[in-house]
């Protein structure tokens, strides 16, 4: 009998089980394992500043080893129709996102129970009591009896399917491609282009590579779609050389309060399963930091009965609120007339002046 399973053992999940540690017995599952190639997360990298101020409040320091060059100040955002470029100053610390996931994960102490390779497949309530089943390597099955289930597993949440069916954000899919490092300037590429999506694409160099992707609305013909923009981002000079790897993830978009979700009956959702992401730019490790941290107080104040849920709502409001303020910059941004009308003023710009407003301007134009 566990007090706590938490499944996901990325950013949220990791941050949870940190915090949380010391609630009695802690079990954290993930269905990957970090020795695993699929292990590596389709992701820019990047901690924005509100990261920065989530592991600065949690304490914690990025170590080296997991930092990245080049370190970038500033976006480069391009539309691809248009051809309006604009540079904007942002501070972001460039990271090697798996280095960092297993950072975060070697701080969870050596009391909480691990478990890499079981992929959860059921979820049945019991009294006060959840069972929870895995299926494990090799075919095998196994089961868990929790007081409270954590589902921090990602945008594709079996938690949040099972425990909560219908209740979807809107699903995207991030393809995203490597290609060799060619002396490309040191910005993040933020790339619109509303022939192939209403989000946007990217490019992030990262030591001797570049990623490059896209996050498209689920459908047919996303590779075709992923394929069209590498290649106009080739054309605009952004990337060279062939493509050395590539990979695919889902990830929510949300537009609407609704598509937040923080649980009940003995289940809370966290990070990108409770829909917490950024519905502008898709940075979800802020959100994921910042919510693990969110429950792990709304357990110490509420302990692990039925009024940790609400408890949870309570701390996670900020985030939520933070949330549906964005998605006004999101319809902003997928706006051609507005967003061009933006970059057009000059107003934020590197070089431009005008500071003041010049901040207000950068926030919006970095997606």
């Amino acid at each position: 009998m566990y007090d706590l399973v938490i499944v996901g053992a990325g950013p949220a999940g990791s941050t949870l089980a940190r915090l949380a540690a010391r609630v009695g017995r802690v079990l954290l599952v993930d269905k990957r394992r970090a020795t695993d190639r699929a292990f590596h997360r389709i992701c820019g990298g990047l901690l924005a500043p509100v990261a920065q101020r989530a592991l600065a409040a949690q304490g914690l320091g990025v170590p080296g080893e997991v930092v990245c060059g080049p370190q970038l100040f500033a976006v480069r955002v391009m539309d691809l129709v248009s051809g309006d470029e604009g540079l904007y100053q942002r501070h972001y610390l460039n990271v090697d996102r798996a280095a960092f996931d297993g950072w975060l994960r070697s701080l969870v102490p050596a009391g909480v129970d691990r478990v890499e390779g079981w992929r959860f497949s059921g979820l049945e309530r019991e009294g006060e009591t959840s069972i929870v089943t895995f299926d494990t390597p090799g075919g095998g099955r196994a089961s868990v009896r929790t007081r409270l289930l954590v589902g921090a597993d990602g945008a594709a949440s079996s938690v949040r399917i099972a425990a909560f069916p219908g209740q979807t954000a809107p699903s995207y899919i991030a393809l995203q491609g490597e290609f060799p490092a060619w002396g490309s300037e040191p910005h993040f590429g933020a790339v619109f282009d509303e022939r192939l999506t209403d989000h946007y694409g990217w490019t992030v160099p990262k030591d001797d590579r570049v990623l490059a992707g896209i996050a498209v609305p689920e459908g047919k013909g996303v590779r075709d779609v992923h394929e069209r923009f590498i290649a106009g981002i080739r054309g605009a000079g952004l990337i060279s050389g062939p493509q050395l790897a590539s990979g695919a993830a889902r990830i929510v978009r949300p537009s609407r309060p609704s598509h937040l979700l923080f649980g009940g009956d003995g289940v809370i959702l966290i990070g990108e399963a409770a829909g917490l992401v950024s519905p502008s730019s898709a940075e979800g490790i802020s959100y994921a930091l910042r919510s693990g941290a969110a429950a792990a107080a709304a357990i110490a104040d509420a302990g692990l009965g039925v009024d940790v849920v609400a408890a949870y709502r309570r701390t996670a409001r900020p985030l939520a609120l933070e949330v549906v303020a964005k998605v006004a910059k999101a319809h902003a941004l997928r706006q051609p007339h507005v967003r061009r009308a933006i970059m057009r003023s000059g107003i934020g710009r590197v070089g431009a002046g005008g500071a003041d407003i010049g901040g207000v301007i950068g926030e919006l134009m970095a997606p």
